[in-house]
């Protein structure tokens, strides 16, 4: 299953940064939970590159986030 390949990427420190720009309306709030974000925006980012929908990216990468706590 993807998220658990994921994880397993995360726990290796294999996905760790992307740098990817935020909305202006959620910076503020955003740099409070920057580390989270760029997870998020990654483990997203990879999830599109192995052929999912943008869609189906936004639910694995909430399952990952969700696991990691």
């Amino acid at each position: 299953m993807i998220v658990d390949e994921l994880i397993d990427l995360i726990r290796r420190r294999a996905v760790t940064w992307t740098g990817t720009a935020l909305p202006t309306g959620i910076a503020d709030s955003a740099q409070s939970h920057q580390q989270e974000l760029q997870m998020f925006a990654a483990v997203r980012a990879l999830s599109i590159g192995a052929g999912y929908s943008e869609f189906e990216s936004d639910g694995i990468a909430s399952a990952v986030m969700t696991q990691l706590g």
